[in-house]
């Protein structure tokens, strides 16, 4: 007989999405500690296919909760954007985003969470989800638990999701990446601590881009190469599309070493992004979705800093769920979808609508008039001191004065 483990509190995942709720919620509410449970699939530090950026947003998180970064980063100053149309160059001199590698990052944030109390169960995947009666149930590799409160934070292909909320694709994008060892040296990504997105494969059919970014794989300088796509076709079989995905990126970068490319299983890694549907539930019952099981920025695939937005959200959730409050759940789902971050990735589900669509040459063109205009929009985007969270007339008019008066930006 299945041992049975009861709590009342459960978070499914312990990437980004479930650490930061528990440290957000641990850090107000220590005595919570011995209520809160957390379920990994595989074993912290873990292999995860992603390419690390931390974008300012992130940044602002961690030192909101007071935690340094503490594992092997690349400051990128310069970033390159190619369209058709033209090339966007961007300069700040201040970081437009940190790369780090996920297995690192993520152990970090797991060993802060455990020093702040929480206890999690490794080598535990989900295997079913049911609700019954005000109590989830979910069946593991490691027995069954009984929670109050289920957390699904277990990412893109999140099982949670599925089990309770359905298994739509509608949603669901699809990225290939590689990392390709370089010299530091002669590598512009290095040399000019860069990043460089390429959308010239949108005239293609791939509704994304390419990119570029430098990064350190046990501590030896490498390129962080893939390719995303928003819309991807939804088929019996994803090889054909990954292999299509795989040549477009050769074409991207001619002058990387990309011709092994796709020759084996091993050379290159797929995985599923869930973007942000204004459409989606998030809440069902007593379970709640969190990160990239609830959904991403549609435009880039960018899912970092809205896991610890949504890790924040949550945690004052599941407070006041504990402490008693029946409608915490439902003003969660509210937040979700008309919150700050709610309204950010509505508006980044509109531009991918356009930029990725069949008039994207135009909205191109129109992105390259102001270079005011594009730092508004980059800082905007990245959060940069909280620019994200201000209403649409204070930000409009900060651009208007940037560029009629030229006042910074921020």
């Amino acid at each position: 007989m299945k041992s049975v483990r009861k709590c009342d509190v459960l978070i499914a995942g312990t990437g980004p999405a479930g650490l930061a709720t528990a440290l957000y919620l641990l850090r107000e509410r220590p005595e919570f500690a011995r209520r809160v449970l957390a379920l990994e699939k595989s074993r912290h530090p873990r292999f995860k296919v992603c390419a690390g950026g931390l974008i300012p947003k992130t940044m602002l998180a961690l030192e909101e909760l007071g935690l340094a970064l503490e594992v092997p980063a690349i400051e990128v100053i310069h970033g390159v954007a190619r369209t058709e149309v033209g090339d966007v160059d961007m300069y700040r001199g201040d970081p437009l985003c940190t790369v780090v590698r996920r297995n690192e990052f993520d152990a970090r944030l797991a060993r802060a969470a455990r020093e702040a109390g929480l206890e999690i169960v490794e080598n535990c995947r989900v295997l079913d989800v049911a609700q019954s009666s005000g109590e989830v149930r979910l069946t593991t590799e490691q027995g069954v638990f009984e929670t109050g409160l289920l957390l699904g934070a277990d990412g893109s292909g999140s099982r949670v999701r599925a089990c309770v909320f359905g298994r739509g694709k509608e949603s669901l994008g699809r990225a290939v990446m590689t990392d390709l060892p370089v010299d530091p040296e002669r590598t512009p990504e290095f040399v000019e601590r860069r990043y460089r997105f390429d959308f010239r494969c949108v005239s293609s059919g791939v509704s994304g881009y390419a990119w570029s970014f430098p990064c350190l794989v046990d501590g030896r300088p490498h390129l962080n190469v893939g390719i995303y796509d928003q819309l991807p076709p939804h088929g019996t079989s994803d090889e054909p599309r990954a292999g299509a995905l795989l040549d477009e990126l050769r074409r991207t970068f001619p002058e990387l070493e990309l011709g092994a490319l796709g020759r084996s299983a091993k050379s290159f890694k797929a995985f599923p992004i869930r973007w942000f549907n204004p459409g989606d539930r998030f809440t069902d019952g007593r379970v709640m979705l969190a990160g990239d099981a609830a959904g991403v920025d549609p435009l880039m695939g960018e899912g970092i800093s809205c896991a610890f937005e949504h890790g924040k959200l949550a945690a004052r959730a599941i407070a006041a769920f504990l402490d008693g409050d029946a409608a915490a759940l439902s003003r969660y789902e509210r937040e979700l979808h008309h919150g700050a971050t709610g309204r950010k990735l509505r508006k980044l589900a509109f531009a991918a609508r356009r930029f990725y669509g069949p008039h994207h040459r135009w909205y191109f063109r129109l992105a390259r008039l102001s270079r005011k205009a594009q730092q508004v929009g980059v800082d905007w985007f990245n959060g940069a001191a909280h620019l994200d969270e201000l209403p649409v007339r204070a930000l409009m008019a900060k651009w208007a004065a940037a560029v009629l008066f030229d006042r910074p930006v921020r």
